[in-house]
């Protein structure tokens, strides 16, 4: 039977979360899930059925960061992130384990796999960040001015204009729906003003760019056609940079893959860090 616990570390005065389904006789080692910054440990429920009969998994809460781990503008925000996720893999006793990452637990996960590649079975990124436009971060900071003046609304609709595709000559698996959980959550969001300092902090603050490849570690890459924030150009480049890493790209979607295509999410799982483990 499956154990779930909860454990905190703390890691450079960051606090940390996790939450560990423990399969108590797993064939394939553990599956560690980190997502975006506004994905929590209890996100990805339909990854259990996929991983939860082989192997244990684990999932991180990110939002719980305090946002002074991102702030600074020459120090590297994922460093302290990082960080924090050797010191998950420790807390758990594995050996090794499989990661997947996406948006910037993408640029943790692979960070992780590149200080430590003896201890990374198989790695799976998407959504995976590079450096943004400025005309992005202006637009990002407006909306964060927006919610500390108390406009919810104005906060949720530019938030949501920044990390979805609404060009309409693009057709977005789901956009509507998507577009409608983002707002809700922004709304959310603007009245507590850690998370939009969070949020402000993480997707505007400088980060190291991910370069200097990657050895020993199978990796897929993987993108949503529309992606604007970090384009599918960008991240194909970016998985040339890692030897025999494979890139794919899924229609119809843009960098919310993961809300508009769970099943996509699932499959690579299941096909890439399940099937291909044996």
């Amino acid at each position: 039977m499956t154990e779930e616990h909860i454990r905190t570390l703390t890691v450079q005065g960051v606090s940390y979360t996790y939450r560990v389904m423990r399969h108590p006789a797993p064939d394939v080692e553990p599956v560690i899930v980190m997502g975006g910054v506004l994905e929590g440990m209890y996100d990805w429920a339909y990854l259990e059925g996929i991983v939860l009969p082989r192997a244990s998994l684990v999932t991180v809460d990110l939002p719980g960061l305090d946002p002074v781990a991102f702030q600074g503008a020459e120090r590297d925000n994922v460093d302290a992130l990082c960080t924090g996720l050797e010191g998950i893999v420790d807390d758990l006793g594995a050996d090794r384990v499989n990661l997947y990452g996406y948006s910037l637990g993408a640029a943790i996960t692979y960070q992780y796999a590149q200080r430590n590649p003896e201890r990374v079975a198989r790695l799976l990124i998407g959504g995976v960040p590079g450096r943004i436009t400025e005309d992005l971060v202006a637009r990002l900071r407006e909306a964060t001015g927006l919610a500390r003046a108390g406009d919810a609304d104005g906060f949720a609709t530019l938030m949501s204009g920044a990390l979805l595709c609404l060009e309409e000559g693009h057709h977005v698996h789901r956009r509507d729906l998507t577009l409608g959980y983002l707002r809700r959550f922004m709304r959310n969001a603007a009245r507590a003003p850690r998370k939009v300092d969070l949020l402000a902090t993480a997707l505007t603050s400088r980060t190291r760019p991910l370069t200097g490849g990657l050895k020993g570690v199978p990796t897929l890459v993987f993108s949503g056609e529309h992606d604007h924030l970090h384009t599918p150009e960008r991240q194909q480049a970016f998985a040339e940079t890692i030897p025999d890493s494979r890139f794919v790209t899924f229609p119809d979607c843009d960098h919310m893959l993961p809300l508009q295509r769970p099943e996509a999410v699932t499959s690579l799982v299941a096909s890439f860090l399940m099937e291909e483990a044996t």
